[in-house]
């Protein structure tokens, strides 16, 4: 490392040997018998344990360069990981400390899975604990308000002809149905991030779904299944049909949302996407969270006798079951019904928010 300042993540190729090793170990399928999860992870797990463990290597090649040298379980020890909370809290604020730090203790708890790391797991719980509440202050934002919004955002992108289509409008217009999307279908920010068109983003007849299978899902538990709505499917054509190409330049990607880059939107663009308009049409920063809890809201503002669908709408994994195909099922009937509670309320011109009228 000498010669040169090191990097705030520590990049894989640069990681110790030994430590390239535990990662690529916990994820071979080989021995069933090792007792590792990581050969189950979701992929967006993966990368974001990864980015836990590579972001502590930074730290330590930053301002304690010769634990590198130190064997990875012997070199996490109680002292280092105070240090490296306090390296984090000067720049970060107390939920992104708690959220990297149990990143971190995910990526050991894969890397070497024999180990004790109850300690590990103590300190980012009670990080978690010690962070203070998010606000709920704010405006309550309603799946309405998002849907009205990504229709706003696609209407002013589409004033010019698909042949003309500017970059900046395809960009406008990708966001627009994102977000659209995300008020009928409030998923997590990384299984919409990990859509892919034929294998997670399927045709199915006239239209199309979300399918997410069981190791895909955060829970881990029920697999993830909703319907694109009828309101959507015009915009969804002419996004895969004339700006998914716009933004792609012919470059080959099978992702459904993708960037000017030509290739797969990152998973980090989606908060800012969110954040971004939000902020610059309501004066309100949406985070991805809103997304979820905006489900919920709408449903308690329009149909509070039917609170209860919110639940199987968000899938939360603590939901009970009877069999895999009632939960799917389940999974579709919440979606066409927030999509049919969306479309009501527009009919009737309940606008709820600032949105699009």
């Amino acid at each position: 490392m000498a010669g040169r300042r090191p990097k705030v993540h520590l990049p894989y190729a640069e990681w110790p040997a030994a430590d390239r090793e535990l990662w690529q170990r916990a994820f071979r399928s080989d021995d069933p018998f090792d007792g590792g999860a990581g050969m189950r992870l979701a992929k967006t797990s993966k990368q974001r344990y990864l980015v836990g463990w590579r972001r502590f290597l930074g730290y330590l090649a930053l301002e304690d360069p010769e634990s590198l040298e130190i064997a990875a379980g012997n070199r996490l020890t109680g002292e280092r990981v105070y240090r490296f909370v306090e390296h984090l809290r000067r720049t970060n604020g107390a939920h992104s400390v708690a959220i990297q730090v149990e990143a971190m203790y995910h990526a050991v708890r894969v890397m070497m899975p024999k180990r004790d790391w109850t300690w590990l797991k103590s300190i980012k719980t009670r990080l978690h604990a010690a962070a203070p509440p998010y606000s709920a202050k704010g405006p309550a934002i309603t799946s309405m308000m998002l849907v009205d919004l990504g229709l706003a955002l696609m209407a002013e992108a589409q004033g010019a002809e698909d042949r003309s289509l500017s970059m900046a409008n395809a960009v406008r217009y990708r966001d627009g149905l994102i977000i659209a999307m995300l008020g009928f279908i409030p998923l997590r920010c990384r299984n919409v991030a990990s859509l892919e068109i034929g294998h997670t983003f399927v045709k199915e007849g006239n239209g199309w779904a979300v399918v997410i299978p069981i190791d895909e899902t955060k829970s881990g538990k029920e697999p993830i299944d909703f319907a694109i709505p009828p309101l959507l499917l015009p915009n969804f054509a002419r996004y895969l049909d004339c700006v998914r190409p716009r933004l792609l330049r012919g470059a080959p990607c099978a992702a459904l949302w993708v960037s000017p880059k030509g290739g797969a939107l990152a998973y980090s663009a989606f908060g800012p996407i969110l954040a971004r308009h939000s902020t610059r049409r309501w004066g309100i920063r949406v985070a991805p969270h809103d997304v979820r809890d905006a489900g919920a809201t709408q449903w308690a503002i329009a149909a509070p006798d039917q609170i209860g669908v919110a639940r199987d709408l968000l899938g939360h994994a603590d939901l009970r079951s009877t069999t895999r195909h009632y939960n799917r099922a389940r999974g579709i009937e919440a979606s066409r019904a927030l999509a049919g509670l969306v479309a009501q309320l527009k009919k009737r011109g309940a606008v709820l928010g600032r949105g699009r009228r």
